[in-house]
C-alpha cells in the first residue's frame, strides 16, 4: 500500500462510528458512557454490544439504574450522542430513546436489584463505544476488594464535561467489606463524592484487568448524605450533607439482566 492510499485508509478509519480498542481503559470507558436524560429522571448509562444475531452495528444495549427508567415521565428518554465532524470537531445530538408503549415498559430490569437493559438503535453519525460482555466483572471479581482504587464517569448534577456532553472522569476507594459472595452482599460501599445523576454511572478498577485492561466491576445505584434536623413551633428543617460515599451494584447483577434481555 502507498503512503497515499495508506493516508486514505487512516482518515476513514477516523471517521467510524465505533472508537479504536486500541484506546487506554479510561477513555474507552468515557466513549462508551452517555448521559441518560429525561425532566424527571436523568443519570448515566453506559452501552454493550447487542450481540442478538440479527443485530445491526449501530444496535446496543443500553445499561443503567433500574430507577432511572421506572421515575422517568413519558414514553422516552434522550441518549444524548456525541458525533465528530473533521472540521468541526465534537458536537451533540439528541436521541430519543422509547421506554414505554402505553403502560408497557420495554426495559428488562433485574428482579431485586436497581439495574436495568434495554435495545436501542444509535443515529448513524454517532461515535462511541459498546464494551463486550467480557469487561464485566463476574461473580468472583479478581483484584476487588477493599482499598482497591477504583475510576467512574457520570453526570453529577447533570454536569456534562464540555459542549459535546463528555462524562466527567472520578476516582474513589473501596471502603466496603466484605464484598463477596456477591449473593450475600450484592452492592458495596466506596469512598468518593457521589450526587444525584451519577446512578447507573460504571464503575471500573484502576489497576489493569479485563480485555484490553478494562474491568467494569459494577454501577453506582446510590448516594449517602447525613440528615440533620432542626424543630421549632414555626417550621421544621432538614439539613442534607454529602458524606463522600456510595454504593455499587457489582457487576455479576449486570450479567443476570442481560441474560434476561428479550
Amino acid at each position: 500500500m502507498n503512503r497515499c492510499r495508506l493516508s486514505a485508509f487512516l482518515a476513514a478509519c477516523l471517521m467510524l462510528p465505533c472508537v479504536a480498542r486500541a484506546a487506554p481503559p479510561a477513555e474507552r470507558l468515557m466513549h462508551a458512557t452517555f448521559k441518560v436524560f429525561n425532566p424527571d429522571s436523568t443519570s448515566t448509562g453506559f452501552l454493550l454490544r447487542d450481540t442478538a444475531p440479527d443485530a445491526a452495528p449501530a444496535d446496543v444495549i443500553l445499561v443503567t439504574a433500574a430507577h432511572t427508567f421506572t421515575k422517568a415521565k413519558g414514553d422516552h428518554v434522550l441518549l444524548v450522542c456525541r458525533t465528530r465532524d473533521g472540521a468541526a470537531g465534537w458536537g451533540r445530538r439528541d436521541h430519543k430513546v422509547l421506554i414505554r408503549e402505553g403502560t408497557n415498559a420495554l426495559w428488562t430490569c433485574h428482579p431485586s436489584q436497581d439495574v436495568a437493559a434495554i435495545r436501542c438503535t444509535l443515529p448513524t453519525n454517532a461515535v462511541y463505544e459498546a464494551l463486550s460482555r467480557e469487561t464485566l466483572a463476574d461473580d468472583t471479581p479478581a483484584g476487588l476488594t477493599v482499598g482497591s482504587r477504583l475510576f467512574f464517569l457520570s453526570y453529577p448534577y447533570r454536569t456534562e464535561a464540555n459542549k459535546a456532553a463528555f462524562p466527567l472522569y472520578r476516582e474513589g476507594v473501596v471502603s466496603g467489606y466484605p464484598l463477596l459472595p456477591v449473593s450475600a452482599y450484592p452492592s458495596f460501599m466506596f469512598s468518593a463524592s457521589t450526587f444525584a445523576g451519577d446512578s447507573g454511572a460504571p464503575v471500573a478498577l484502576a489497576a489493569p484487568g479485563g480485555p484490553d485492561g478494562l474491568l467494569v466491576v459494577g454501577l453506582i445505584i446510590t448516594r449517602t448524605q447525613q440528615n440533620d434536623k432542626l424543630k421549632s413551633a414555626e417550621w421544621d428543617l432538614t439539613f442534607k450533607r454529602d458524606m463522600d460515599l456510595g454504593a455499587i451494584l457489582h457487576a455479576a447483577y449486570i450479567r443476570e439482566t442481560l441474560a434476561l434481555l428479550n
